[in-house]
C-alpha cells in the first residue's frame, strides 16, 4: 500500500465503485478481488468518464466479460489445458467477504497516484481506470493485449499524459 503520506481519500464515485467491485468478486465465487473486478464495477457505472471511455474501446461489461473469458480459455490451452465450457464453471456466490488481491492492490496504488499528478485531493474512478491500464502483468493486462485494446488511446481520452 501507499506511503501514508501518499494516500489520498476516494471519491464518493469511486468507494462506490469499490464496493461494487466486492460484488462482482463475490458473484463470481472469488476468494480475492482483483483489478478485473475493479474493471468490471467501472463499466457498470453509466455515465462516467471512465466507463464513457471503456465503452468507446468497445468494453462495456459484457464486451469485458468476454475478454476476460478468452483469456482464460487461452491461457488454459497455453498450459496444455481444455477449457471447461463456461456453463459447467457458474459457481456459487460467496457469503463470505473477499480480500484484496495484489493487482487490486497495485491499481489503487496507481490510482493513487495518478491523482497526485494530476493534483486532485480526492483519488477520483478515472484515476483507478488509469491505474488499471498502468499494470503490466496479470489477467487484466493479458485480457487486454488479447482484445487488441488500446491502452494508450483510454488513457488519452481521459486526458492523461502520454507514457514514455
Amino acid at each position: 500500500m501507499p506511503e501514508k503520506n501518499e494516500e489520498r481519500p476516494l471519491s464518493r464515485a469511486l468507494r462506490s465503485i469499490v464496493g461494487m467491485s466486492v460484488t462482482e468478486a463475490q458473484t463470481r465465487g472469488a476468494s480475492l478481488v482483483e483489478a478485473e473486478h475493479l474493471l468490471l464495477a467501472l463499466s457498470r457505472e453509466t455515465g462516467s468518464p471512465a466507463a464513457a471511455a471503456l465503452e468507446a474501446a468497445g468494453l462495456d461489461h459484457a464486451g469485458i466479460e468476454t475478454m476476460l473469458r478468452t483469456e482464460r480459455d487461452v491461457s488454459l490451452r497455453h498450459a496444455g489445458v481444455e477449457p471447461v465450457p463456461q456453463t459447467r464453471l457458474t459457481a456459487s456466490p460467496r457469503t463470505a467477504r473477499p480480500r484484496w488481491g495484489a493487482s487490486a492492490r497495485e491499481a489503487l496504488v496507481r490510482a493513487h497516484k495518478a491523482s497526485s499528478h494530476s493534483h486532485r485531493t480526492r483519488t477520483a474512478e478515472t484515476d483507478l481506470l488509469l491505474g488499471i491500464l498502468a499494470i503490466e502483468l496479470g489477467t487484466v493486462p493479458r485480457a487486454l493485449d488479447l482484445a487488441g485494446v488500446d491502452r494508450a488511446a483510454i488513457a488519452a481520452r481521459l486526458g492523461a499524459p502520454a507514457q514514455p
